[in-house]
């Protein structure tokens, strides 16, 4: 792990901020953080997903379809998308990285100050000022190959320090985890996307906060080795020393870029396996009084963790509504910047479809997993599992599970309810509501309800 300090005091407001003058970035302080080079940061995430041409990709009727202010509508595609010239074609991120921690650490201002996108994006997000739901942004790291440390690092294509050309590095996804106690199974749903995380601590705080550790526990039990430490807060500075501050702020962006860089690689994915995707939210695009030759098919967004996906392929949805597997067929492949050819394991991804989009909307297939019939194992609803319990520092959880209590099982992105029919030793026999995916090996987070909230006690491997 790699330990970087932060400069700057991150207080969370409960309104969403404005977007910053020109010759200025937000670190959602309550302070304005300057860049060197004076220039508000932002990226390819924050813009309108537009093709290289300039024009917005028309529907089949020929109009042109607007995106939306939410990060939903910018990654539509219509059918017709997959005819463009492959100038049109978007870049795809490579990796996703989660911001993890304890709640109001510093988690979605620190996405912001890298990506210029602020994920808090719903009503009640914005109503509490903390995060509710995974947020999602994307950014591409430059390197200068003639500055030197960490002034080499930036987001920016032309080098703020030196003003010359930067070459590309890779371009990423964040996945902004809620540090909330009461939304753990949120978090832990994030954790089977992500490929690497930043885990970011308040240093005004006692070390460890409870999700500090709780998030941490995830991870591992995720199988995420490769973690950057980010220690945020340090400065707690009154008005005389900001300018200081500005110019702190503006190296730990640069060091975490280089820590994230030197830290997390980007996985080998295997493209030759048949299509495995896990579906993290879902939505129905189409804008309410549309017509019906207008209308399009519901959108399912998440990542690919094995083989490819293409227009025209067809897909298996599992385990489906009430039980029953969908089928359907792809029609659009998009990210964050635009329309793709073909989409491939690493970053986030939406795929429209044939589907109702009434099947897709408010995130109603939030948790199901996308294949085919040779990737997709059977369903079930109950599981044989073998328990391994998790040592707790901070709280002090009755860890152990016991026959005829009611636990909450996250597999991958979904969340379900099962009760412990029998257990003997670390073996433990689990009946569920609804029908599951789980893949062979699978690592299953088990969480209990203590202290009036769900809590992470175990990871089951099913058998």
């Amino acid at each position: 792990m790699s330990e970087k300090k932060a400069g700057k005091k991150v207080e969370h407001k409960p309104k969403k901020p404005k977007a910053a003058p020109k010759g200025a970035a937000k670190v959602k302080a309550g302070k304005t953080a300057k860049t060197e080079a004076g220039k508000t940061a932002k990226t390819e995430a924050g813009k309108t997903a537009k093709t290289e041409a300039g024009k917005t990709a028309k529907t089949e009727a020929g109009k042109a379809s607007k995106t939306g202010k939410n990060t939903e509508t910018k990654i539509v595609k219509t059918e017709h998308a997959s005819k463009e010239s492959a100038k049109d074609e978007a870049v795809q991120a490579e990796i996703n990285i989660g911001m993890v921690g304890h709640v109001d650490h510093g988690k979605t201002s620190i996405t912001q100050a890298l990506t210029g996108k602020w994920t808090d994006t719903h009503s009640e997000e914005l109503k509490r000022g903390i995060s509710i739901r995974l947020g999602y942004a994307d950014v591409i790291f430059y390197k200068c190959e003639h500055c030197k440390g960490i002034e080499a690092y930036s987001t920016k294509a032309v080098c703020p320090i030196c003003g010359k050309k930067a070459k590309k590095l890779r371009k990423i996804s964040f996945v902004d985890a809620p540090g909330h106690e009461t939304l753990m199974t949120t978090m832990l749903s994030g954790a089977a996307i992500m490929d690497g995380a930043i885990l970011v601590i308040a240093a005004n705080e006692k070390c460890p906060q409870p999700q500090t550790e709780e998030h941490l526990t995830a991870l591992k039990m995720a199988g995420i080795e490769k973690i950057v430490i980010a220690q945020n807060k340090i400065d707690l500075v009154e008005m005389p020393k900001a300018k200081e501050n500005m110019k702190q702020i503006k190296e730990f962006l640069d060091l975490l870029i280089e820590a994230v860089e030197k830290t997390i690689p980007t996985p080998k994915f295997d493209l030759k396996k048949p299509l495995l995707m896990y579906c993290a939210r879902s939505f129905d695009i189409n804008k309410p009084g549309s017509k019906l030759k207008a209308m399009q098919g519901g959108v399912i967004g998440g990542t690919i963790i094995q083989g490819k996906a293409i227009i025209g392929e067809k897909i298996l949805i599992r385990p489906g509504i009430e039980g029953k597997e969908i089928s359907t067929d792809i029609r659009s492949l998009s990210c964050s910047s635009g329309n793709l050819k073909e989409a491939i394991p690493g970053g986030l991804v939406a795929i429209g479809t044939g589907l109702d989009p009434s099947l897709t909307q408010n995130d109603r297939l939030r948790g199901q997993v996308v294949g085919t019939e040779k990737s997709l194992p059977e369903t079930v609803t109950d599981l044989n599992t073998e328990i391994n319990y998790i040592k707790r520092v901070v709280e002090k959880v009755e860890r152990k599970i016991k026959p005829n209590e009611t636990v909450v099982l996250t597999i991958g992105t979904m969340a379900e309810v099962g009760i412990v029919t029998s257990i003997g030793g670390n073996k433990a026999k689990i009946s569920l509501k609804n029908k599951i995916v789980v893949l062979p090996g699978q690592k299953i987070a088990v969480s209990k309800k203590a202290e009036g909230r769900w809590q992470l006690v175990a990871y089951a491997v099913a058998k």
